[in-house]
């Protein structure tokens, strides 16, 4: 099955490009996949396959299904019937979950943020807006060019935000569109994942780089 593919940090997005910035929540990558003949039938988190009794992870199985499953199987065998298989992306967390950690006996929600095709790839930013924007998937907190000042509103948190957003866009040439993705976070979150975790975890969330994390002046 697909995993989510990896968000480029704020600095390669495409300066000047349209984007779409989603709201992020602050939570774990869950995905499942769907067939045209058995409908959705197989669950992951962003690395690893789950099923139902996979602790912590398993029971997010259920509440997607009982939210998702009868409207997003309407909306593929209608306005998609020539695709036999997606898989589905969203956000799961619970009323304390932070930085990626959950608390086992919290309540879950999940949250649908990205659609893939089989064979044909995401959706563009417009496209799941429009097909599935009835849904509950992220708000749309800004939609314009992707700039500095985009980026500097985000990390002083003028959105009314809590982790950050991600922005999305396409690539036009004359032969097809691409899809492109970054990640902003406000620099009160980063602070508190510093603050509660240490820099050790920071480094995790920034696989590493060193160079990404200067970025942020708190660091400095």
């Amino acid at each position: 099955m697909k995993s989510y593919p990896k968000i480029e940090h704020y600095n390669k997005g495409p300066f000047g490009e349209s984007c779409y910035a989603f709201y992020k929540h602050d939570g774990s990558n869950f995905r499942a996949e769907w067939g045209k003949k058995r409908g959705f039938y197989k669950y992951g988190t962003r690395n690893v396959m789950i099923d139902k009794n996979t602790p912590i992870y398993g029971k997010i199985i259920d509440v997607f299904l009982d939210k998702y499953s009868q409207d997003l199987d309407n909306i593929f065998r209608k306005k998609y019937k020539s695709v036999d298989n997606f898989v589905v992306f969203g956000e799961f967390f619970g009323e304390n979950s932070f930085a990626g950690r959950h608390i086992d006996g919290d309540k879950k929600d999940i949250v649908l943020f990205d659609v893939n095709q089989f064979k044909k790839g995401f959706l563009s930013p417009e496209e799941f807006i429009n097909n599935f924007g009835h849904l509950d998937i992220p708000k749309l907190v800004y939609k314009g060019i992707y700039d500095k000042n985009l980026i500097s509103k985000v990390k002083n948190n003028e959105l009314n935000l809590v982790e950050g957003v991600v922005c999305k866009g396409m690539y036009k040439t004359k032969e097809n569109k691409t899809i492109w993705m970054t990640k902003i976070k406000t620099n009160k979150w980063i602070k508190n994942v510093k603050d509660l975790y240490g820099e050790k975890s920071l480094m995790e969330e920034f696989n590493n780089d060193k160079i990404l994390m200067e970025d942020y002046i708190w660091l400095k």
